[in-house]
């Protein structure tokens, strides 16, 4: 393992906007280059791939590379049938990096389907003492990833701090997205996934492949006193924009909230997942925003007993699917309509 911080992104093979999310990356890590650890590599997990077909992630991730002149490594992993190496292995010792933040792009393509999945290979795979992960329909604040290094390397304790998450409405948004951006306005105590640097010695394993909630596993396996919020640090998201989405998110996460006290009950002997007291929370929100909580509630109570009714008949895993809304970028995130 080599001294140095590691860029991993689980992609699934539809992603339609993992260009801009790699724009947005690499701006941050120029724009920090001097106080960060030397990067060792990108890392992409693109899962859910059809042999033979074409895989606009992947196109889209070869343009980039040549864009930059990123050196770029293609290998199939070995659970394909048949499986072969595109590309030779190389040695980032022996590029110049005096002009590339991102020293090199491994993509590592597989045809089955998960995002704990894609995690596991990333974790595998990195060769750095500590890995950023981030997701693939992001945009990363310039400041965020010198942030989360600079949090992790001033507190010996932690093993993983976790960027702020802003939701970016479209406009003045839906009644959807507005209410499914509220609690991000609020700490919890819980690690959000979408972009967070972890050390490379935090977890003994690694992560079971059937996980809803990734980032809630991560808090309580890790363990809530080595995990950090960097509230500074930001990435922009987009939340489910339709009742559909909204309520198969609410689902997958009250699924994926059962599914860690069945399961994994044993790591929430340190305490649960997230806490805030409610008083703050009510105190906080505004007048005209108390119909939206007192109808997300009720959709919550609806959405956990939708969970327990599929999970009678299908697996946890069966509850997880992407959300086209959250997808579908039309603005500057440095523009968003945070709630």
């Amino acid at each position: 393992m080599r001294r140095g911080l590691s860029l991993a992104i689980p992609c699934r093979a539809d992603e339609p906007s993992l260009v801009e999310t790699l724009e947005s990356l690499l701006i941050a890590c120029r724009y920090s280059a001097p106080q960060l650890p030397p990067i060792t590599e990108l890392l992409i997990c693109m899962n859910g791939l059809v042999p033979d077909r074409e895989c606009a992630a992947l196109t889209a991730t070869r343009a980039f590379c040549r864009r930059h002149d990123i050196p770029l490594h293609e290998y199939w992993l070995a659970d394909r049938e048949n499986s072969s190496e595109v590309g030779p292995a190389i040695d980032a010792d022996l590029i110049a990096t005096d002009s590339l933040p991102i020293p090199m792009c491994r993509v590592l393509l597989t045809e089955r389907r998960g995002k704990p999945l894609a995690w596991n290979v990333l974790w595998s795979q990195a060769s750095g003492t500590s890995v950023l992960f981030c997701d693939a329909d992001v945009r990363v604040d310039q400041e965020a990833v010198r942030l989360l290094q600079a949090r992790l390397a001033e507190a010996p304790h932690l093993s993983v701090v976790a960027a702020r998450e802003v939701p970016v409405l479209n406009g003045r948004g839906t009644l959807w997205s507005r209410m499914a951006a509220l609690p991000y306005r609020f700490d919890f105590g819980n690690a959000g996934g979408r972009l967070f640097v972890i050390c490379k010695d935090a977890l003994p394993g690694t992560m079971p492949e059937d996980l809803l909630l990734e980032d809630a596993w991560l808090t309580v396996a890790v363990g809530k006193t080595r995990v950090a919020k960097e509230w500074q640090a930001q990435v922009y998201f987009l939340p489910p924009a339709t009742g559909r989405d909204y309520f198969a998110e609410r689902v997958r996460t009250e699924g994926g909230k059962l599914q860690i006290r069945r399961v994994h009950g044993h790591l929430l002997e340190q305490g649960p997942i997230a806490t805030y007291r409610w008083s703050d929370f009510l105190r906080k929100i505004t007048w005209h925003e108390y119909p939206l909580v007192c109808f997300s509630l009720v959709l919550r109570v609806v959405a956990r007993a939708r969970a327990r009714l599929a999970l009678t008949k299908k697996e946890f895993y069966a509850l997880y699917r992407p959300f086209p809304t959250t997808k579908t970028w039309s603005r500057n995130p440095h523009e968003s309509d945070e709630q």
